[in-house]
């Protein structure tokens, strides 16, 4: 049920107006400590607490965009341009005294069908805006979030001073698998080693498909030891699972890593995917199944 916070101050329009919408409204009366902070759906207000409180609404429907919290404006009928003046700013409607119950409950279910609007265009944006950085074979992120995630951390207000590791790794001999069960197995076994690996991950760190049977795990605030010790984690968690075990396969696999960190290795992000990538191709070249770490002795 829609919430409509009746921020009016005269006791009788406001019980005129809870009779007429509590049937199909959740109605909430004013707080007069914390005005306009109740959670709610519509804001029915007239003009003497407009006057008082514009600031409070501007606030407020600042903070609630994207998404439009409407507020409908009482206002008495004379000459004046505050209407006017705010209608579209700081109001999505006025309507106009003596009320009118019909009338009343027509601009209040319009008002509350343009929200509704604006939260599901809210929610398909999201919706769109995550596809977009969301990996169709693996189900976690892509490149291009990769981008946006490292320039985030790297650049972003906090990001000097602190340890970001990048891990690169992909599947030792994949395509054998492939060649042995096909493409779309394939494609699910991927699916299963990110989800795998995501397990030892915390919740700030990032795992994105880079291409292929390769991926990448960002793991901010850490530094190369401790990274070492979560990607060893990695290794062995791939190297112990039975992959497409419901499809009686029980695929074995192993995989090549390298680790490089920022700043010790690298002073911008392009240098520390190069870094990460290179250490991964050292892994491969000395017989894969291991771990390269740049200028640490090789863990195998």
């Amino acid at each position: 049920m829609d919430r409509v916070l009746l921020q009016v101050r005269k006791r009788k329009d406001r019980h005129r107006l809870e009779e007429w919408l509590s049937k199909t409204c959740h109605i909430l009366l004013p707080d007069a400590e914390h005005p306009l902070e109740a959670e709610c759906d519509l804001v029915i207000i007239d003009g003497p607490s407009l006057r008082a409180l514009r600031p409070k609404v501007r606030a407020r429907r600042k903070a609630e965009e994207p998404v439009l919290l409407p507020f409908l404006l009482i206002t008495v009928r004379r000459r004046s341009s505050m209407p006017g003046r705010h209608l579209g700013r700081v109001v999505d409607d006025v309507i106009v005294r003596p009320l009118n119950e019909q009338e009343i409950k027509a601009r209040v279910a319009n008002l509350l069908r343009m929200r509704h609007w604006s939260q599901e265009l809210e929610r398909e944006h999201e919706r769109v805006m995550k596809l977009a950085v969301t990996d169709d074979v693996s189900g976690f992120n892509n490149t291009r979030y990769l981008h946006r995630y490292l320039d985030r951390v790297l650049d972003g207000p906090g990001g000097k001073g602190i340890h970001v590791s990048l891990v690169f790794f992909d599947l030792d001999n994949f395509k054998r698998l492939v060649d042995a069960h096909g493409h779309l197995l394939g494609a699910k076994a991927l699916r299963e080693v990110a989800q795998t690996v995501h397990r030892v991950l915390d919740e700030e760190d990032r795992l994105v498909r880079y291409g292929g049977d390769e991926f990448i795990a960002i793991l901010p605030r850490q530094t190369k030891h401790q990274a070492s010790a979560k990607v060893a984690r990695m290794k062995d968690i791939i190297a112990e699972t039975q992959f497409l075990a419901k499809e009686g396969i029980n695929a074995h696999l192993t995989a090549s890593f390298g680790l490089a960190s920022y700043p010790e290795d690298a002073k911008n992000e392009r240098d520390l995917l190069a870094e990460a990538d290179r250490c991964l191709f050292q892994s491969k070249a000395e017989g894969k199944d291991r771990i390269t770490v740049v200028d640490f002795a090789e863990a195998a």
